[in-house]
């Protein structure tokens, strides 16, 4: 980011390319022998004042084209940033289910234990409860390196150390469900409505704002091109000595020469058919980023609705239900009222749907960055 701020200084510099001047030529012509004249002055390119103020104009609009790719630029590495942290706290929840199934294997392979000793049980138990730990354990291994990877990913696009210490909050719903968290939805506060979103897109994109400044660019540098129809004049003076041959005497004075060049061949013809063709693309451009504009914004919002009332159907029954479940089976088990095969099956479908409400998670984060972006504000 430091990198593409610096491009400004650079684009800066147009203004001191526009204030340019043409250097003078110094002019020295002897003729010895057959003129016995010599000439010493200076010659100077004299621009009209109307080219540097185009050039200048062009130098301002090509700025403000610059600000708005490097706003661009940033608002893209926000998108990045928020993504990076969205599966940091999924990969950190992600482990933490994958910690708890791995404890629930192991307690209840002690009870599989337990009531084969007891004789309550086959061996048969106690293989499947030992798989079912080992399993687990391999999966929470696997949580916890993807945390890890997260996080090094985290500091790195934050242009912190790898492996500095970063602690991430918990998602609410794993604690007081009346928290509130950046990552998931307030059902109390009710999505805009799509035609609000479609044309606050279209004032607030930086894509389109930047194809306008190119515009305005072009149209500068149309002013440029057909002041440039209008030659430069040329002016030399100096001092201008000869012999008078053949008899003298010798003369001093001065010269004063203009070079005038003609526009009647060429007059910018080719660079003005140039600028207005490329213009006449540039607003056909505004169309079609327009109709993708669109296009995104429309799935964006969708993708976002449908993440949300996933969220909400999870967060207001299943979720407690799946757990609840879970529980009760492992108790069954450990009274003798079930098999472990139906035990394990709770456990791991309790773990699949909070796994599948952390996918949501993820998806309505995507959909809502997907929106941010389209419509090209931050959206509360």
């Amino acid at each position: 980011m430091a990198a593409v701020r610096a491009n400004l200084a650079i684009t800066k510099s147009g203004y001191a390319a526009a204030t340019a001047m043409p250097n003078p030529t110094l002019i020295r012509d002897e003729g010895f022998i057959a003129e016995q004249t010599t000439r010493f002055g200076m010659q100077s390119v004299y621009e009209p004042p109307w080219k540097i103020a185009f050039r200048l104009l062009t130098a301002k609009r090509q700025m403000r084209a610059s600000k708005i790719e490097i706003l661009n630029t940033l608002w893209l590495f926000r998108n990045d940033l928020r993504r990076v942290y969205t599966e940091t706290v999924v990969a950190q929840e992600s482990y933490q289910t994958l910690s708890d199934l791995a404890d629930l294997s192991s307690r209840l392979m002690i009870v599989s234990q337990k009531r084969f000793q007891a004789g309550d049980v086959p061996e048969l138990d106690v293989l499947k409860a030992r798989l079912a730990t080992s399993q687990a354990e391999i999966e929470r291994d696997w949580g916890a390196r993807r945390v890890i990877r997260a996080k090094q990913q985290l500091n790195i696009i934050m242009g912190s150390n790898m492996d500095t210490n970063i602690t991430i909050p918990r998602l609410p719903s794993f604690q007081l469900k009346a928290e509130k968290s950046d990552l998931l939805p307030d059902f109390d506060r009710p999505v805009a409505p799509l035609q609000d979103l479609m044309q606050l897109s279209m004032a607030n994109r930086l894509e389109l704002k930047l194809i306008k400044q190119q515009i305005a660019v072009l149209k500068a540098q149309l002013y440029s091109a057909t002041g440039n129809i209008f030659p430069n004049p040329i002016v030399a003076t100096g001092r201008s000595i000869t012999g008078n041959p053949p008899q003298g005497p010798k003369l001093n004075g001065y010269f004063v020469t203009l070079n005038f060049e003609l526009p009647v061949l060429s007059f910018q013809q080719g660079e003005i058919a140039r600028l207005n063709t490329t213009i006449r693309q540039y607003y056909k451009q505004i169309q079609a980023q327009g109709n993708q504009v669109t296009a995104e914004v429309a799935a964006a919002y969708n993708s976002l609705i449908a993440a949300r009332e996933r969220i909400r159907v999870y967060q207001d029954h299943v979720l407690n239900d799946s757990l609840e479940v879970a529980r009760l089976a492992q108790r069954s088990y450990e009274v003798g009222q079930s098999d472990i095969t139906s035990t394990l099956a709770a456990q791991q479908a309790n773990v699949q749907v909070r796994v599948q409400y952390l996918d949501a998670v993820s998806a309505y984060q995507q959909a809502f960055t997907d929106l941010e972006q389209a419509v090209g504000e931050p959206l509360q």
